[in-house]
């Protein structure tokens, strides 16, 4: 295959290129018919064949009609972007409406598959294209036109895998220097529950290419912690960024992370100080340390960081802040189970019994919730009303419950001043022996808590 860059012309003549069409609102054939007609008549384009239509139906978005698939053969001599070009406008001409839901309803959608034999990733285009071959919607009118799986050429692997910290580098440069990509980055330690799936999902619609980091990074354990026993299910954890549609998962060994003679580590101030920080000293070195490395050779647009361990958003706020780091980092929403449970990879440690009684946590914030919005404000009296919750479950031994200043974490003075300062309550709680910890927090008075029962 060709490496080539996204403005590559066609060798003289002009190349073959196969394109996959469809629609599924109003009069979907005479669309495409009308469609391709005007295809046909673009200068530099010929349409060589087009298969019959088939009736399919649609993959992933909302509930909506069939569709109308089929595919068409073109020799073109245009470069592919200015013939992606040439689809965007005749989609524009039929109503397309590119600000609509994702994976939504359409009058007309042209993609193009494969342009000659060159692979192309930019921000626009990516061929081929990296999920024809699990589509039977397209595989099918191809055959049609005498086009096999076999035919095709091999599609990038999606998500394609680096252990090599310099090529996870040189490949996000090339997203950005050659394809003109926004780059998303997602850091994990992995055991990938529908919590880092949010994460993933947010900036794939943000973003044009999404790296998601999967490292049990053993710089942020402590002494008789849970380093060598933490899940590190690689292949499911793979299959669920596949499923959500990530471009990079970067999964180094430590010695490619933390070379031989590697001695650099970054220490935040007041944000990492008490709650975790004061249960396990120099866990945020570690947290700050690799997500610096991370950030160094992925050069984010946007990174994702779930408030859960809000504390360590905190302090990499702090850390993004004082070291200038590149582009934006994005808190998002805690995930919870249906009873309020905040989804963690450390819960399937939790036995059936203690998986039940782990609900205080939620139901402790929910308490303070509620006297929060009663006109509560005195930090004894609220941390009171979420302590006799954790104190009534003798299966849980609580570690901390504090209130601090949301956006700092700083200490509060014994009555929240009227100030409009949002408060966050923050409590961690151990269950079952070996110790599962487990933390929680909300905002007080922002309606984090709805939905849990």
């Amino acid at each position: 295959m060709i490496e080539a860059q996204p403005d590559a012309f066609p060798r003289r003549g002009g190349v073959e290129v196969l394109v996959a069409v469809g629609a599924n609102l109003g009069d979907p054939a005479a669309q495409i018919d009308r469609a391709l007609a005007a295809l046909g008549a673009v200068p530099g384009v010929e349409v060589l064949a087009r298969s019959p239509l088939h009736t399919t139906r649609p993959v992933g978005g909302p509930s909506q009609a069939d569709f109308r698939n089929g595919a068409v053969k073109l020799r073109t001599t245009l470069p592919a972007l200015a013939l992606l070009a040439v689809f965007k406008e005749l989609e524009r001409q039929a109503g397309r409406d590119f600000d609509g839901v994702r994976d939504g309803p359409r009058p007309l959608d042209l993609d193009l598959l494969t342009y000659g034999d060159q692979r192309i990733d930019a921000r626009l285009l990516s061929v081929p294209h990296p999920r024809m071959l699990d589509r039977d919607f397209v595989l099918a009118p191809l055959a049609d036109l005498g086009v096999t799986e076999a035919d095709l050429p091999p599609a990038a692997e999606r998500p394609r895998v680096v252990a090599d910290p310099e090529e996870l580098r040189a490949t996000c440069r090339a997203w950005v220097q050659r394809g003109g990509c926004r780059v998303g980055l997602v850091p994990t330690m992995g055991a990938l529950h529908d919590g880092h799936a949010s994460l993933i999902r947010r900036a794939r619609e943000e973003c044009d290419r999404v790296v998601v980091t999967v490292f049990v990074n053993p710089l942020q354990f402590g002494a008789g912690e849970d380093l060598e026993r933490y899940p590190r299910p690689f292949e499911a954890d793979l299959a669920r960024c596949r499923a959500e549609g990530a471009d990079l998962v970067f999964a180094p060994p430590v010695e490619s992370m933390y070379p031989t003679g590697f001695c650099s580590t970054v220490d935040v101030g007041g944000e990492a100080e008490g709650l975790e920080g004061g249960e396990r000293p120099g866990h945020f070195r570690g947290v700050a340390t690799v997500v610096a490395r991370l950030w160094s050779l992925c050069g984010p647009d946007r990174a994702y960081f779930g408030q859960k361990d809000a504390q360590q958003v905190a302090v990499l706020r702090r850390l993004h802040a004082d070291l200038g780091l590149s582009g934006e980092l994005v808190e998002c929403a805690i995930v919870r189970e249906p009873d309020g449970l905040a989804l963690s990879s450390r819960n399937v440690y939790l036995s059936a019994e203690d998986r039940a009684a782990a609900v205080i946590l939620f139901h402790a914030l929910a308490a303070a919730d509620r006297a929060w919005q009663r006109g509560v404000r005195r930090v004894a009296d609220l941390l009171g009303v979420a302590g006799r919750i954790v104190a009534g479950e003798p299966r849980g031994r609580l570690d901390y419950l504090e209130c601090r200043r949301a956006e700092d974490l700083a200490v509060l003075p014994d009555v929240v001043p009227d100030d409009g300062s949002a408060v966050r309550l923050l409590l961690a709680v151990r269950f079952g022996e070996p110790s599962t910890r487990l933390l929680d927090n909300a905002v007080l008075g922002r309606g984090e808590l709805e939905g849990g029962v």
